[in-house]
């Protein structure tokens, strides 16, 4: 199966320096629902050597390329001065919960900005808060979650993620070479209706496509996903062969669909629809090293923020829509 593919399976919630291990919130009960786009962040949480520093949840919120030469701390608090000139936007306000995969949310104080290391290639330095008031994850395989901005805690806000809905994928077989599709599931219509034609035909060229889509209650919220035009070339070759991309992910309009583009410089990939009594609230799509939040509305998705916590190299962004022979793992940009 290819990293997309799998991707759109697990769907983490990406964070600096750690990573989320899903996608969905505690059970919806009776209390405050979700905020707006604007009022969603990420959060992770940062384990260290009590020696080095602070362990704790963080909420990172902007990253730059460090300077060739330079010497970057691991990890290091900064003051607010420091954070301004650094060019760090302002940090969530109000009143802040904590909500994770399998707690109830939690509230959280700001406490003060830091800087990390992320030793890349490209090596960057990310920044972001620091977030007091909830204990560790039990589990550290999914230290990861959103900040959110509500007067009451949020307790009747859930996450859904996004379900496999389409797929025509080859199969890497016992000697690792790629084996052409022998089934598919079709893209949704309104979907299918926005990919550019492509003139792609056997043997030559494979079509492939992986997609996923968030309902409730019988109503398509989302859709995520990608299709690659593959040129097939001599077997040997196949980490060689060149393909055509087309991916993103995509909300209905009257019209039929329309795929989300504001505040993206790269496609990201929907994670989930935050949900609570009045339906999906906000969406939150990611890619490496950064994500975005939008509001849903009647007319499709507005953007509420772009956070980049990463500088992510090219390969990176090459990975994220790929779905052909599964080469050299470059999908992951190493974890500070």
């Amino acid at each position: 199966m290819s990293r997309l593919a799998i991707a759109l399976l697990l769907l983490p919630l990406a964070a600096c320096p750690a990573k989320q291990g899903a996608a969905t919130g505690p059970t919806t009960q009776a209390g405050a629902g979700c905020p707006s786009a604007a009022g969603v962040y990420v959060a992770s949480y940062v384990t260290q050597d009590p020696a080095k520093g602070r362990s704790g949840w963080v909420v990172p919120l902007h990253a730059q390329a460090a300077q060739p030469g330079a010497e970057v701390a691991q990890y290091a608090t900064i003051d607010a001065a420091a954070a301004t000139a650094a060019g760090v936007p302002a940090p969530p306000q109000g009143t802040l919960w904590l909500a994770t995969a399998s707690a109830a949310p939690c509230r959280v104080k700001l406490g003060n900005y830091y800087t990390a290391k992320v030793d890349g290639p490209p090596t960057s330095v990310s920044y972001g808060i620091e977030v007091d008031g909830c204990p560790a994850p039990a589990n550290a395989e999914e230290a990861g979650g959103l900040i959110l901005v509500s007067d009451a805690s949020p307790t009747g806000c859930r996450f859904e993620p996004p379900q496999p809905v389409a797929a025509r994928l080859g199969q890497m077989d016992a000697q690792k070479q790629w084996q052409r599709p022998t089934k598919e599931t079709p893209i949704p219509p309104v979907v299918s209706a926005l990919i550019p034609p492509h003139a792609c035909s056997p043997p030559d060229c494979e079509t492939l496509w992986a997609f996923a889509e968030i309902k409730l209650e019988g109503k398509t919220v989302a859709w995520t996903g990608a299709v690659n035009w593959l040129s097939i070339g001599a077997p040997a070759e196949q980490c060689q062969w060149k393909a055509e991309r087309f991916s993103g992910f995509f909300v209905p309009t009257a019209n039929g669909a329309a795929k989300v583009t504001e505040g993206q410089d790269h496609p990201l990939v929907l994670s989930a629809a935050l949900v609570d009594g009045s339906g999906a609230k906000a969406l939150l799509a990611e890619g490496p090293g950064e994500y975005a939040t939008y509001d849903v509305n009647a007319d499709g998705a507005k953007l509420g923020h772009h956070v980049t916590w990463m500088v992510a190299p090219p390969e990176a962004w090459d990975a994220v829509d790929h779905l052909g022979p599964i080469c050299e793992d470059t999908s992951r940009p190493p974890s500070p």
